[in-house]
């Protein structure tokens, strides 16, 4: 692909101001010329395994025409002026342009295709006797969270795993898309302005843990604590992938294996907890791969099956009194017995539960 020059002249003042007075500073990014933004992308290329470059904003065209003509996306590089459009720029450079890029059709590799952020590049394409448009080819596709128009900058966000016992602490990393500057280290982001609910603000942060992290557009900021200052995100929108739709299998001896295969053979042995399978649901999880999913009932059972002692509430717990080695007061789950001595055992001067009772403490039976 031949990459464009492009000559400027003239000298660009930049006057950086404090804020002494105001709690929160503006993103002060660092500026790339238009010569290397238009030479990455023509490169169009990504640099594995989590590649940063190549992604653009999608939007659908609801112009009510005849397709190609109308009816496809259109689509823009983020954080870069220049987007690479064959023949749909200005007359002076139809290869380039500054606006938006029409899309008549798009393959996202099997992805649905929806309006967010896509990875891949602009490719021209011919439709026959509408003549030459264009198409998007992309590996990525990442779904709009919340309802507010995206602005600022766009990262990709990850958790640091790095946990404090004060604030700000800098508990996340972004790294700026389609641009070569170092990522930086933030005190997390705050999803709680793209208007998105709070399972959506959830299911943002979890993502963040995950190494493909979380795409978030929004404006870094100085936040102030006990810790000092250090910067944070303030997110406008945010985006979470999208995954291709997988159909998922219980297999297994057991049926205790779920996986995307129908044929899973494993060897047939018995375990208590995979009874517990039986009333769980085997589907695609967050992750795009298939899986049991976690909830309340499932995580009791198997903990139940794996840990005779364990318990939810008190009415799984009982006192017996034990008389073989002492005068002891057993606290027991549902599940339990009390071990079998040969012994002749003790005689005791009180009943040693006498005036106690059984309680279930952290999934635990105490008596009190």
């Amino acid at each position: 692909m031949r990459i464009r020059h492009f000559m400027f002249t003239g000298l660009l003042a930049l006057s950086l101001l404090p804020a002494c007075s105001s709690e929160e500073t503006s993103d002060i990014d660092s500026i790339e010329s238009d010569q290397n933004e238009v030479a990455e992308a023509a490169a169009d290329k990504a640099d594995a395994p989590i590649s940063n470059f190549t992604y653009y904003t999608a939007r659908q065209d609801f112009r009510r025409c005849i397709s190609p003509l109308c009816g496809g996306y259109f689509v823009k590089r983020v954080n870069q002026t220049y987007t690479f459009c064959p023949g749909g720029g200005p007359a002076g450079d139809p290869n380039w342009t500054t606006g938006e890029c029409y899309v008549a059709t798009a393959d996202l590799g099997g992805l649905p295709v929806s309006a967010g952020l896509w990875k891949g590049r602009v490719a021209p394409k011919n439709y026959g006797t509408y003549g030459n448009y264009r198409q998007f080819i992309g590996t990525e596709a990442w779904s709009v969270a919340g309802t507010t128009a995206a602005s600022g900058i766009f990262y990709r966000v990850n958790d640091a795993g790095i946990v404090c016992i004060t604030y700000p602490c800098p508990t996340h990393r972004a790294a700026k898309l389609n641009s070569s500057v170092a990522r930086v280290t933030i005190a997390g982001a705050d999803l709680s302005r793209a208007g998105a609910t709070q399972e959506q603000q959830d299911a943002g942060l979890a993502q963040m843990r995950l190494p493909a992290g979380t795409l978030v557009a929004g404006t870094l900021v100085t936040v102030r604590g006990p810790a000092g200052n250090a910067r944070s995100l303030r997110a406008t929108q945010f985006y979470l992938p999208i995954k291709a739709t997988k159909t998922c299998y219980v297999g297994g001896c057991s049926g205790q294996v779920c996986s995307d295969r129908p044929d899973v053979i494993t060897t047939c042995e018995f375990r208590p907890e995979y009874a517990c399978y039986a009333s769980a649901t085997c589907e695609q999880q967050a992750t795009g791969d298939c899986g049991w999913t976690k909830t309340a009932e499932l995580s009791a059972c198997i903990s139940a099956a794996t840990d005779p002692g364990f318990c939810t509430s008190d009415a799984d717990c009982r006192l017996e009194d034990d008389y073989c080695t002492g005068c002891d007061c057993r606290a027991l789950s549902s599940a339990q017995t009390l071990p079998i001595y040969t012994g002749p055992g003790v005689r005791c001067v009180r009943q040693p539960c006498g005036g106690l009772t059984a309680a279930c403490v952290n999934n635990k039976c105490v008596s009190r």
